[in-house]
């Protein structure tokens, strides 16, 4: 009898462990590039998970996991502005496999590392994201989804969201970084399957767009001034156009006649 109630105890432990284990491969798969490999997050940035009294509230973490956070969110006396994106993919059995993992680190909160130095180089950022610059594994360039105000001849794509501000809402540079080597949004992930950003690459989007979210904003005449300059440049090739249609076009029996008369 005394070895029969320890098998199910046994299989209970067995289970406990596998589903711990699970949850660390998940949220190594989908937290750790942001909130650290130890759950350290980054200081000013990115909260902390380890030690974190949230985290011990399972029903928050699934919720935080399948639909996204937004701050301000304060954790350990420091406030958070930035924005976590949902993460559809992961279903509510993995987000509660992250979330009792998490529950497991305990203790005090992780020591966090010193804010990542992200050396990105603006410059090459631009040209990444404008598509001047090919991406090593040959990804398609920012510019054909998002948006940035002032930058770029057409303004860019419409599919995704504008990062005029995204430094701000995603962490700052080293937020930004982060996400662009290990996507967390589904549409993006998908998009870039196969052809992940260089670590090089990452530092220097971010880089751009931690720049770009300090400058001025750009006033509405310049906007108006390129779609002035666009529609005028249509409208030459509208008429070009025309132009050769009415010359290749089947000459009438009064041309032909004048045509014949004045040789």
């Amino acid at each position: 009898m005394k070895g029969a109630r320890l098998i199910p105890l046994a299989l209970v432990l067995g289970l406990a462990l596998a589903l711990a284990q699970d949850g660390k491969a998940l949220y190594g798969q989908h937290c750790a590039s942001c909130h650290g490999a130890e759950g350290q997050g980054i200081p000013g940035a990115i909260p902390p998970l380890a030690g974190n009294p949230r985290v011990q509230d399972e029903a928050y973490v699934v919720k935080a996991v399948r639909e996204g956070l937004s701050g301000p969110l304060e954790v350990g006396g420091v406030t958070y502005q930035g924005v976590m994106p949902p993460l559809p993919q992961v279903s509510e059995a993995e987000a509660r496999a992250i979330a009792r993992y998490l529950q497991g680190l305990g203790g005090a909160p992780a020591q966090a590392a010193p804010a990542p130095q992200v050396q990105g180089d603006p410059a090459l950022g631009r040209a990444l994201y404008l598509g001047q610059k090919a991406l090593q594994n040959g990804g398609a360039p920012c510019q054909a989804c998002h948006t940035v105000a002032g930058v770029g001849f057409f303004g860019g794509g419409a599919l995704g969201k504008d990062l005029t501000d995204a430094a701000k809402r995603l962490g700052g540079e080293a937020g930004l970084a982060a996400l662009l080597e290990n996507p967390a949004f589904p549409v993006m992930r998908e998009a870039y399957k196969g052809k992940p950003l260089t670590k090089e690459e990452a530092s220097a989007i971010a880089a751009f767009l931690a720049q770009v979210s300090q400058e001025a904003p750009r006033p509405a005449s310049l906007y108006l001034g390129r779609f002035l300059v666009a529609g005028l440049l249509v409208l030459a090739l509208l008429l070009l156009y025309q132009a050769i249609l009415w010359q290749l076009r089947p000459r009438s029996l009064a041309e032909r006649i004048r045509a014949q008369l004045r040789r």
